[in-house]
């Protein structure tokens, strides 16, 4: 695998522009932080210390596949397998690509576990005798200036669906809602 790596790495094609960039950087005058960065060891490009893989899909899916699909690794999840990948490896957006192989493995979908909540047992709502028993109340905030007000407190029944819009402004307090609804 380290062979396939390394000439991938050293093909001048223009799909390899990350190898590129980094040889770039190292070969500049001027060290800076970011070509500290990269390395070059035994005809391997690293990064902080990983191996770079590069934009080669046989190749990063082989990686994954060896920290996923083995009978030893079981098919972690997502989180597992980024960590035992970047132990030793590092591509960009390396955690998206591992995320997209691990949803679309077969195995995994038919066996994991969804872990939620048992959905409970659905009861009806009760039905209200009178109007105005169960109300809803809403804020709708940062409106146009109006009359001064800036908001809408609607208040809505909910059997008859009657609703009243009572003017206020984003800034009102507990009390002063209190006051506006009883009035």
């Amino acid at each position: 695998m380290l062979r396939e790596i390394r000439q991938g790495n050293q093909k001048d094609n223009q799909k390899e522009l990350v190898a590129k960039v980094a040889r770039e950087l190292q070969q500049a005058l001027s060290k800076t932080v970011r070509s500290a960065e990269w390395s070059e060891d035994e005809g391997l490009l690293q990064f902080r210390g990983k191996i770079y893989v590069p934009q080669n899909s046989d190749l990063r899916r082989w990686v994954v596949s060896l920290c996923h699909d083995t009978k030893v690794a079981r098919h972690p999840g997502c989180w597992k397998i980024l960590e035992l990948v970047s132990r030793n490896y590092w591509w960009p957006q390396m955690s998206r690509y591992i995320r997209q192989y691990v949803s679309t493995c077969d195995l995994c979908l038919r066996i994991k576990l969804i872990r939620q909540a048992l959905v409970g047992e659905l009861h009806p709502l009760q039905i209200l005798d009178s109007r105005w028993d169960m109300l809803s109340v809403d804020f709708v905030v940062e409106l146009p200036l109006s009359s001064g007000h800036n908001a809408v407190i609607t208040v809505v029944d909910s059997v008859s669906k009657w609703a009243h819009f009572i003017p206020t402004h984003t800034t009102v307090t507990v009390e002063g809602t209190a006051q506006l609804f009883l009035h």
